[in-house]
């Protein structure tokens, strides 16, 4: 009876494996891989692209079109009195005039022969430089600046003028390992793991033209923010394929970035040919940026001379939101806060071979 027992695990085991003629039959425990690659076959089918006899080589260009912006870039307001006797006329919020401009992607990708998964490394480049706005005061509706400007200005001394331009120097690097697979005809799924850096520059310099009890004088503020961070990114690029080779594409990505800020401020103040430097300081911290990533448009593949290359092209809008990026310096050094928004037109071909 004891030996029975001991061998009832064994019988167990034979009763599931006789008689199986094919690999379908086999029965085996979820999660366990096993060399049957008849089983995993077609569970999810690559969605490529890939070419017949090839080297599993591809390469991506982007052309973008885009407009930086980012969150409380105000740097004037009208509106004010110092007169205690008369009410001011409504004023406003000087805000800065954001442009469109170009930069670029650059991508080498490999597809491997395991279990077809494939990994890209893309470059982004992008600089805003022409940001700009200025704006002037009345006699009866004031300007003063967005922050507390470190000169005794007096009772009867206000400001005429003030201008602010913003620059923004911008480069990513993107490394990512996936795979393309269907999940039903019509629709294919690319989740995606990697490693994202980032190494950004931004410049806001600030111009007030004043008078005062001395006469004119001019007040300005150069602001600085210097950024180098990398981190975890995660996401995932759907197709949903229309008809032929066009397809309707949207992608979202999540990263989170370990990074360094470096800061600096220097005002200066002149006045009768002399200048006053009121402030200068500067500041370094560490912290986490969260970037959320998200991409929309259509799509175009096409293989020729047999198959054994292909070619694709797309079209549509993106949008990269970086939380809280805005660390220039404000009052007492405080960072001003805000996001910085990427976004615009991105025009990607794609070559493989």
């Amino acid at each position: 009876m004891m030996k029975k027992l001991m061998l009832a695990p064994f019988i167990f085991a034979t009763a599931i494996y006789a008689d199986s003629s094919n690999d379908n039959d086999i029965q085996i425990p979820e999660g366990k891989i096993i060399d049957y690659p008849s089983i995993y076959h077609d569970v999810t089918p690559s969605a490529g692209p890939r070419v017949i006899d090839g080297c599993g080589v591809f390469f991506t260009g982007d052309y973008l079109y885009w407009t930086a912006r980012q969150d409380n870039m105000q740097y004037a307001a009208t509106g004010f009195t110092n007169d205690t006797t008369e009410s001011t006329r409504p004023g406003s919020v000087a805000q800065l005039k954001f442009k469109f401009r170009t930069g670029f992607k650059a991508g080498l990708g490999f597809s491997f022969g395991h279990d077809l998964w494939d990994m890209a490394l893309n470059y982004t480049w992008f600089q805003s430089n022409h940001n700009k706005g200025s704006v002037s005061g009345e006699e009866s509706v004031g300007l003063t600046p967005t922050f507390t400007p470190f000169v005794d200005l007096g009772p009867d001394a206000y400001f005429v003028e003030a201008s602010s331009v913003w620059r923004l120097h911008f480069n990513a690097l993107d490394l990512e390992l996936g795979r393309n697979f269907y999940i039903s005809k019509y629709l294919s799924l690319r989740p995606f793991v990697g490693l994202k850096g980032s190494w950004q520059n931004q410049h806001n310099t600030r111009s007030y033209s004043g008078v005062n009890d001395l006469g004119d004088f001019d007040y300005l503020s150069k602001l600085r923010s210097s950024f180098v961070g990398m981190g975890i990114r995660t996401g995932c690029n759907m197709g949903w394929h229309l008809a032929g080779t066009w397809s309707l594409y949207g992608d979202v990505a999540l990263s989170s970035l370990w990074g360094d800020f470096k800061t600096k401020r220097k005002d200066s103040v002149e006045q009768d040919d002399a200048t006053v430097i009121p402030v200068s300081n500067v500041g370094q911290f560490h912290t986490a940026t969260p970037v959320i990533e998200l991409a929309l448009g259509l799509r175009k593949d096409q293989w020729f001379c047999n198959n054994r290359f292909h070619f694709s092209a797309q079209a549509g809008w993106e949008e990269q939101i970086w939380f809280d990026q805005n660390q220039l310096p404000g009052n007492q050094g405080l960072a001003l806060g805000g996001n910085l928004v990427l976004q615009g037109l991105s025009v990607r071909l794609r070559f493989d071979f």
